[in-house]
């Protein structure tokens, strides 16, 4: 049996809301806005809690789309360390994936 090696960074997720439709404007139903959209950023931090916070401080700062910065996000994939330094990431640091 190989034991895996922990994750040294994540993939973040963050899912932004469509915004609600203009009076006036053909939409799919009644309250169903369309589908939301998905930024994903690569985040050089091992714990998957601190990488979602990472992202939230990247977002805040404003370096991404303004829309993503309250909106949810979470992990989905964990990146190896030949993974981050591939990327060219810096311990802490956040990127556009």
């Amino acid at each position: 049996m190989t034991a895996k090696a922990p994750a040294a960074g994540w993939v973040v997720q963050v899912t932004i809301s469509a915004p609600l439709p203009e009076s006036g404007t053909r939409w799919i139903g009644r309250h169903i806005p369309d589908a939301p959209s998905f930024h994903y950023f690569n985040v050089a931090v091992a714990n998957p809690g601190k990488a979602v916070e990472a992202t939230a401080a990247f977002l805040a700062k404003g370096k991404a789309d303004s829309d993503a910065a309250h909106a949810p996000a979470s992990t989905v994939r964990g990146l190896s360390e030949a993974e981050v330094t591939a990327l060219g990431l810096n311990t802490g640091e956040v990127k556009l994936a």
